[in-house]
């Protein structure tokens, strides 16, 4: 990484829309091609260099995203990504990520968007299964790995963290390493 400004998106972090600065004397980041969705505002000292969402708590809400996702493009065209902070399911299941993955995808959106994993992508082992809930008998047969692995399919890593770059700004997604009950 070098002396460009950084965003770290956590989970419980929260925002509508934010700007990355670069500071006085140090190395702008190259404009996107024109094969970019969506590219950095126009640079100069002190001006923002890109503009990007934050969003969380999704929540398995899919309509509310919909509303949020078009509200987004329709404010912020130029947006160079879209951060996450968490919360993306209400519970974690396989059905749940797919879900919030299609309705996604039917909206424009910006090219990158950063996914961080939340406390509510781990409450799959108080279910026994998607309509019963039984935390009496948790983990129900969930394990951790298992929970992670969900997450991950969906965010297309293998980790929590992941370095993404928003009109060239790096930004950061961190997540918990470990389920707590």
């Amino acid at each position: 990484m070098d002396r460009r400004s950084l965003l770290t998106v956590a989970t419980g972090a929260v925002g509508a829309v934010a700007a990355a600065q670069i500071p006085a004397g140090a190395a702008r980041p190259a404009q996107p091609g024109p094969a970019a969705q969506h590219g950095p505002a126009h640079a100069g000292p002190g001006r923002p260099v890109a503009t990007f969402n934050v969003i969380s708590d999704i929540q398995g809400d899919l309509r509310d995203l919909g509303v949020a996702l078009e509200d987004m493009n329709r404010t912020n065209r130029t947006s160079a990504g879209l951060a996450v902070a968490g919360d993306i399911t209400p519970r974690g299941y396989d059905a749940e990520y797919a879900a919030v993955a299609s309705e996604v995808a039917r909206h424009t959106r910006p090219r990158t968007v950063a996914w961080a994993i939340g406390n509510h992508e781990f409450y799959v082992p108080k279910w026994r299964d998607p309509s019963t809930l039984a935390q009496d008998t948790w983990p129900n047969g969930t394990t951790e790995d298992s929970l992670f692995r969900s997450f991950y399919t969906f965010a297309g890593r293998n980790t929590v963290y992941a370095e993404h770059s928003f009109g060239g700004i790096p930004v950061l997604s961190l997540g918990t390493e470990r389920y707590m009950h």
